[in-house]
């Protein structure tokens, strides 16, 4: 009988919020504005970094005025030092140029007064990618001629210079080694983060909307009609279970979308990409051959041997990592700790009687998520520390630190440990909770302190 309720329950409340028109304009809209917002910043870091700056130069040394090389993004134009230097200045008063770059006269064998002398006017803001560059051509012909008087020849050193490369391998309980690229690292990383990431806000939005249901109901006073045919612990559970699916529904149509938005993404850069090199390779042979054009422009188009080595490659590598594992363990803390936290927030919107009663038993509640929080996207750098397993075997904390760890591996017993804490854990608060919203429920135009509630607890 119970269960009949509880699943009656379970499918009252999830209906009547699948059936709202904001649910469904919050599952199609967020990932369209999350893509949208993302293909803008896209498109005004491109429009921003397109746009050319003008810098002249103003080389009173006669030293680096031509070895300054411009780029797709700063056209340094040299300017004669013979020209007044409130004339130069004009210049970018009047927006000839962007910038001015004055450099001193200079002497020194070892560009002294240059190194500390050099001024850059401009009337407009420039970007902070100007002052870099500069800095960093200035700096390498110094160097460049440092090393010269020194005797030093530049092709010489050149030759000494050279690129370490580390490769890491995991070396596991039965003896196979693993070894790992830096894609492996970067995947494991982003999932880490990803996880992390999805967990906090699956707790923070699905415990929300029990506290909000649970006080609605209360506060329309119709969960006293409700708890006259179901019993108080019924309801929670109906409440928790059913709103742990409504946000898994949200989570599963953003991901489909997300998916299918990214596919197709993808799928039109590779297209395009395809074929601009396919209009390449036609047109080199209409060059040497038009009636060779038509030949190379099918053959670009149906081969790309770099592009399929490439990703078999790349899928050989990702093949390392154990999703499977990583999706298990994840999906238990996940179901774990929103249960956990869900029924806290249940307890709490039982308890008060508006959302402004609710602020001072919600803060102890999400302090131990901020915390884990923080604390996960920190200890990423190094997953099997102390810090790190402390944290993973905290039940408050656990489920978070938990999905940080587990693409880098953790051994069963600590996952299992984990969970069993975990698990005992939500156990034992789900009973307090019980009693909390047994009492709380019928409590009308009193606002419930610590000690109420630790009073309702003991005569529950």
């Amino acid at each position: 009988m119970a269960k009949s309720k509880i699943g009656l329950i379970i499918g009252h409340e999830y209906l009547i919020r699948v059936r709202k028109k904001s649910f469904w304009l919050v599952g199609i809209l967020t990932p369209l504005a999350i893509v949208a917002v993302g293909v803008l910043i896209g498109f005004l870091s491109v429009a921003n970094s397109s746009e050319e700056i003008q810098v002249a130069v103003y080389d009173n040394s006669s030293r680096l005025s031509q070895r300054i090389e411009s780029d797709d993004n700063i056209s340094f134009i040299p300017i004669a030092a013979s020209m007044e230097l409130d004339s130069a200045k004009a210049m970018v008063r009047n927006s000839s140029v962007d910038a001015l770059l004055v450099v001193p006269s200079d002497t020194t064998v070892q560009y002294a007064v240059i190194e500390k002398g050099m001024t850059v006017y401009y009337s407009e803001n420039v970007p902070m990618s100007v002052q870099g560059e500069i800095t960093s051509q200035v700096e390498k012909i110094i160097q460049d001629a440092k090393i010269k008087n020194l005797g030093i020849d530049p092709e010489t050193l050149a030759k000494t210079r050279t690129d370490v490369t580390i490769t890491m391998v995991d070396i596991s309980d039965s003896g196979q080694e693993k070894e790992e690229s830096d894609l492996v690292q970067t995947v494991k990383i982003v999932l880490a983060f990803a996880l992390c990431f999805l967990l906090y806000m699956f707790m923070v939005f699905s415990g929300n909307m029990v506290m909000t249901s649970t006080l609605e109901e209360k506060t329309n006073r119709i969960v006293e009609v409700i708890v006259s045919s179901v019993r108080p612990f019924e309801l929670m559970v109906g409440k928790i279970i059913s709103s742990g699916l409504v946000a898994m529904t949200q989570v599963i149509i953003w991901a489909v979308m997300l998916t299918g938005l990214s596919m197709a993404g993808v799928a039109g850069v590779a297209t395009m990409t395809a074929g601009d090199k396919m209009t390449e390779q036609a047109l080199a042979a209409a060059a040497e051959n038009p009636e060779t054009a038509q030949m190379a422009q099918a053959m670009a188009a149906s081969q790309n041997p770099d592009a399929v080595s490439e990703m078999m490659e790349i899928i050989t590598e990702l093949s390392q990592i154990d999703f499977l594992t990583i999706g298990i363990v994840s999906l238990v803390f996940f179901l774990l700790g929103y249960l956990l936290y869900a029924s806290l927030y249940a307890a709490v919107g039982a308890a008060v009687d508006s959302p402004n009663d609710a602020g001072q038993f919600v803060l102890p509640l999400t302090i131990p998520i901020i915390i884990a929080l923080y604390c996960g996207m920190t200890i990423i750098d190094n997953p099997h520390g102390p810090v790190a397993f402390w944290l993973s075997m905290i039940p408050f904390t656990s489920p978070i630190v938990m999905m940080v760890r587990v693409p880098f591996g953790v051994p069963v017993w600590e996952i299992v440990l984990s969970a069993v804490l975990l698990l005992l854990t939500f156990i034992i608060f789900t009973w307090i909770a019980a009693k909390i919203y047994r009492i709380g429920l019928l409590m009308y135009g009193t606002k419930p302190t610590y000690k109420d509630l630790w009073k309702w607890i003991r005569q529950a």
